[in-house]
């Protein structure tokens, strides 16, 4: 293969190889099209790696996550937060949260802040709870919720615009600081063979402007990134064209999508679904009233603006493709590729819709794994048609691959290996095994599919020449392993856009 200006220039065989002044010997390794994530949150993760970290791996017992709590605190200033993060109930001893008392005997007057895997939850102690305003007679946000216990007292846990509302409340570390971690979490990228990103809501960890300026700092600090990046604007229209953006499709710092949330999540039972789940008597929850939620989608359509939406239960993907409909009966508009992020429970005349709207589903196949128990106990049998994968492209319906990280695995080989294997190798209780990809199919959510929900199909995603030189070299050949090898596949050297942004060889 020849490289010039970024571009694949030739491939064929090495006796007819043209002249290249700078030649790479791989020694026999595999070269592969480079990896988009298509939904990852890249700030999330860099606060995260801030935070004190209490998943199951470090903590797993609520008894470990107390006393990390605990022993965090002589770091700490007088007027800092204690933060913690990746908590899962689902994979601690105890299966539960922690309560508020056991919160309060371990942190005292400190407020305190835990946030659950997902970023939809979060625990408070007493001190965190008054300092926001929560008391006994206090109503949630609109698409929240203020938990309570049996009595009706707080038990210190907040979900969804809630959850939302504490977070934004917490003193933020200094700029330096985040900068600095969000540019290892791209280079990170790059040595897991990513070499395009959509960061899947900006706006969702911090608020809006905050995060946008340490975005624009990393771009103007730090010259070329090492990867590309694509950004969904947790902003309404009105939001967006108040703050000047318009949408842009460009090939390295991309903002055209709008990030809206139709519903719940499944780990937190507030997924909007039309059968109730095995373990709670409950449909979940819409965190916006569909008919306003399709007015927001038509107008930003209306403007130009591609659509994400957060939609995991099957009523609310219902909803989010009747707007997508109404939006193309408005104005005719075939290239919107409009997304939908999880597609949880799919309705059952959803993928021939999907198809028709040329919109796409956006997968995070290690939930399969993360969230194994979770799904099994929600939803029984039921299970074995969700988190559809097989069943999308046969349907002929543009689909990707991603991580959700920090809620998902970081590394896409997890994801990969979980399209091909359901969930099964680290759980030993594969869900739906009739939807699983083959190692080819999986690879192809992660190139040409990436690429495609980003609108880049046409110059990247996959290497013939004129295509752009997004490349990886890996180890082994992935179509030669097992498919219970695929994440621990070594990436080697990445290449984005024709220069060398990671290289271990």
């Amino acid at each position: 293969m020849v490289i010039e200006n970024g571009r694949v220039l030739w491939i064929g065989d090495a006796s007819d190889t043209p002249f290249a002044s700078q030649t790479i010997d791989l020694g026999g390794a595999t070269v592969l099209p480079a990896l988009t994530d298509a939904h990852i949150h890249l700030f999330a993760i860099a606060n995260s790696r801030l935070q004190i970290a209490i998943g199951a791996d470090v903590a797993p017992s609520i008894a470990a996550c107390l006393r990390r709590l605990m022993d965090a605190q002589s770091a700490l200033a007088p007027e800092q937060w204690i933060e913690a993060s990746d908590f899962d109930e689902n994979k601690v001893d105890e299966r539960r949260f922690p309560t508020l008392e056991e919160l309060d005997e371990a942190t005292g007057n400190r407020p305190t802040l835990i946030r659950r895997f997902c970023g939809h939850v979060a625990i408070a102690n007493s001190a965190a709870l008054r300092f926001l305003g929560f008391g006994p007679n206090s109503s949630a946000p609109q698409g929240g919720e203020i938990h309570r216990d049996d009595r009706g007292n707080l038990n210190g846990i907040l979900s969804e615009a809630a959850a939302e509302v504490a977070f934004a409340a917490v003193p933020a570390p200094s700029r330096h600081v985040l900068v600095d971690s969000l540019r290892r979490v791209l280079h990170d990228c790059a040595k897991e063979g990513i070499a395009a990103a959509v960061d899947a809501a900006m706006g969702f960890t911090a608020p809006f402007d905050d995060e946008s300026c340490i975005w624009q700092e990393l771009r103007s600090g730090f010259g070329d990134l090492p990867i590309r990046l694509g950004f969904m604007l947790k902003l309404n229209i009105d939001q967006a064209l108040a703050k000047g953006f318009q949408p842009s499709v460009d090939p390295h710092w991309q903002v055209m999508t709008l990030k809206y949330f139709a519903d719940g999540i499944v780990g937190g039972r507030t997924a909007a679904v039309s059968e109730p789940f095995l373990d709670a008597d409950t449909l979940g929850t819409f965190v916006i009233d569909p008919a306003e939620l399709e007015g927001e989608i038509v107008k930003a359509h209306c403007n130009g603006w591609q659509v994400a939406v957060h939609a995991t239960g099957d009523r609310a993907i219902s909803a989010v493709i009747r707007a997508f409909e109404k939006a193309n009966e408005v104005v005719r508009w075939p290239d919107s590729r409009h997304r939908i992020e999880h597609f949880f429970c799919p309705p059952p005349d959803s993928m021939a819709r999907m198809r028709d709207l040329n919109a796409a589903i956006v997968m995070q196949p290690s939930f399969l794994t993360q969230m194994n128990r979770s799904i099994v106990s929600g939803f029984g049998k039921r299970a074995e048609h969700y988190y559809p994968a097989r069943s999308v492209l046969d349907a002929g319906v543009l689909y990707a691959g991603s991580s959700d990280a920090p809620t998902g695995r970081f590394s896409p080989w997890h994801g990969i290996e979980d399209f091909v294997g359901r969930g099964g190798r680290e759980t030993g209780r594969p869900i739906g095994l009739g939807e699983a990809l083959s190692i080819r199919q999986a690879l192809h959510c992660y190139t040409i599919g990436g690429a495609a929900v980003m609108k880049h199909e046409s110059w990247r995603g996959s290497l013939l020449p004129g295509m752009a030189a997004d490349i990886i070299v890996v180890g082994e050949d992935p179509f030669e392993a097992a498919a219970a090898d695929l994440r621990r596949m070594k990436v080697l050297m990445t290449i984005v856009d024709g220069q060398v942004v990671h290289d271990i060889r």
